[in-house]
């Protein structure tokens, strides 16, 4: 498939001569899939912007704004975080958007970050959650059977606000719900760390940062308006491959250890097929003798990453495939038998709505 005004954000000369019904299309995608800064950013990288229409580069400029504030608003909260869990004990990890401008890499340019996500070893959550509350971050108000949810059934607290910080935190202690068929021992991740450029924080080995954000796509996320995931994983696979020469192998062997193959095929199926990813010759071969599980996934993920139409309904294929895949995601995050009381609760609580969310 080609979309070119999301294939700009990687060649930003391929919007050279765009009519104006072409960039109002683009903005318009753009900016549902939170993409537009990232577009914005690689033209003014290219001294591209004083090509682009008035209108537009108004537009462009302002989203731009937005970006940098965001990332300011969270590398502050980030310093603040530290500082009041500096000698928990082991390392404290920033995960996905933050820990990608923690670093500086390519891919942070024109994110917007709206929650900053870290991790803790799982012996130190408790601390690390009754340190916070002490600094005033806050959980939301839940009953009994969500707060069991969050605190013994899945990977993470539940998403903590403070009065000072315009933006959510959330803490988690694993990669993935600890209850699912995947379960990641975190201990070599941990042990494989690395200083960024925030004092105080870490973030994972590159290896690691592109399975978690395969797994986090593929495995545990809702799946529409999901293309702004398969750009990172673009973009951090171009990245660490292009300075690593070992980057391919060691990525192979890290998936196998963590039983997350599965994953890191369709990331690479639709890297290289929607975004031209260069992928690695032993794992395309890998991806040519896909079987029938692999292969209705990604005619399911095909589907459902692929952008809507603008101003119509979503195509058929698209909802069903969504609801195919939600049950799919729910039933990665909780066995059948928590499953389908948890279920249960939620429609009871919020009507007769039969789509679990």
């Amino acid at each position: 498939m080609s979309w070119p005004w999301l294939q700009a954000i990687g060649d930003p000369g391929l919007s050279a001569g765009w009519s104006l019904d072409e960039w109002q299309e683009a903005t318009r995608q753009l900016r549902r899939l939170r993409l537009l800064a990232r577009l914005a950013e690689a033209l003014a990288a290219a001294q591209r912007l004083s090509a682009v229409p008035e209108p537009v580069v108004r537009l462009l400029l302002a989203e731009r704004q937005n970006s940098r504030y965001r990332q300011r608003v969270v590398a502050f909260a980030a310093t603040r975080i530290a500082r009041t869990l500096q000698g928990l004990g082991g390392p404290l990890v920033l995960l996905k958007g933050s820990a990608y401008l923690a670093e500086r890499l390519p891919i942070a340019a024109g994110r917007l970050p709206s929650d900053l996500d870290i991790l803790v070893p799982e012996a130190a959550l408790a601390q690390a959650l009754r340190l916070l509350l002490a600094e005033g971050w806050q959980e939301p108000e839940l009953d009994a059977h969500d707060r069991r949810y969050y605190h013994e059934w899945s990977h993470e607290v539940p998403p903590m606000r403070h009065p000072m910080h315009p933006v959510e935190l959330d803490l988690h202690h694993n990669i993935l719900p600890p209850l699912g068929p995947v379960a990641i021992d975190m201990a070599p991740l941990l042990n494989d760390c690395r200083p960024c450029g925030w004092p105080g924080w870490s973030v994972l080995a590159p290896v690691d940062q592109v399975l978690h954000s395969a797994a986090h796509l593929f495995h545990d996320s809702e799946p529409l308006e999901r293309m702004r995931d398969l750009v990172d994983l673009d973009g951090l696979l171009r990245h660490h491959a292009g300075r690593d020469s070992g980057f391919w192998t060691a990525l192979q062997q890290r998936a196998a250890a963590l039983g997350l193959e599965e994953p890191l095929l369709l990331a690479g199926h639709f890297c290289r097929a929607w975004l031209g990813t260069p992928i690695d010759a032993t794992l395309e071969e890998r991806m040519q003798r896909a079987g029938p599980r692999q292969r209705l996934l990604r005619t399911l993920f095909g589907a459902v990453l692929a952008p809507a139409p603008l101003d119509r309904p979503r195509p058929r294929a698209q909802r069903l495939g969504a609801v195919a895949l939600l049950w799919r995601y729910h039933l990665r995050r909780l066995p059948p038998r928590l499953l389908v009381p948890h279920l249960w609760h939620k429609l009871h609580r919020r009507g007769a709505d039969p789509t679990p969310r």
